[in-house]
């Protein structure tokens, strides 16, 4: 089973202004705008999961389409892997017909048991016979805040931080990322979201 994203992502968690504010930048001061948008971005890309849903505090923060994959409709497919699931948009398999279809959405309900979220198959239905291949069931599902606005106060200001970060040691090298002392503060405020430490 494996998860990949099929829309959305790469939202910034903060406006220009925004940054500007928290870096004491006056927001008619155009000449580093450059530099603040690239830090802007790698802040939100650092708290945000990557395309097959790792990284992060560990689910999309702002809305995104995702599709999980399998061979067959079990636990690991239809448990969804992430704490902000919004909807299922649909459940599809591919036959044993060859063909690809698309399972009765009035078959099942999206349960939510505290932050986890999966797909339960009502009384009386059953799911269908599927081909003999890796890829055989697909959850499209939608998880991640409607809107940046949206994404709660302690993570918009994990990113502000994440911004100074980024902007004030533009110029060090890429792979020495955050110091313990920056990790500590950021797993401080958002330790209650995410389910592993960033």
């Amino acid at each position: 089973m494996w998860v990949e994203r099929i829309s959305g992502g790469g939202a910034a968690l903060i406006e220009m202004e925004d940054a500007k504010m928290h870096l004491r930048m006056r927001s008619d001061e155009s000449e580093f705008d450059g530099e603040v948008a690239t830090a802007i971005a790698a802040a939100s890309s650092f708290l945000d999961v990557d395309r097959e849903g790792f990284g992060g505090l560990g689910f999309p923060l702002v809305s995104q389409g995702w599709a999980s994959r399998g061979a067959r409709f079990c636990g690991g497919l239809l448990r969804l892997p992430f704490a902000q699931v919004t909807g299922v948009d649909r459940i599809t398999y591919w036959g044993t017909d060859g063909a690809q279809h698309e399972v009765d959405p009035a078959s099942y309900i999206l349960a939510r048991r505290g932050r986890v979220y999966e797909v339960a198959l009502l009384g009386g239905y059953a799911w269908p016979v599927l081909a003999d291949r890796p890829d055989a069931a697909a959850v499209e599902f939608q998880a991640g805040f409607a809107d940046a606005a949206s994404v709660p106060d302690d993570i918009r200001q994990a990113a502000r931080i994440l911004v100074s970060h980024f902007f004030d040691t533009r110029l060090a090298a890429a792979d020495r990322g955050i110091t313990a002392e920056l990790k500590s503060y950021l797993d401080m405020l958002t330790a209650r979201y995410c389910r592993f430490g960033i």
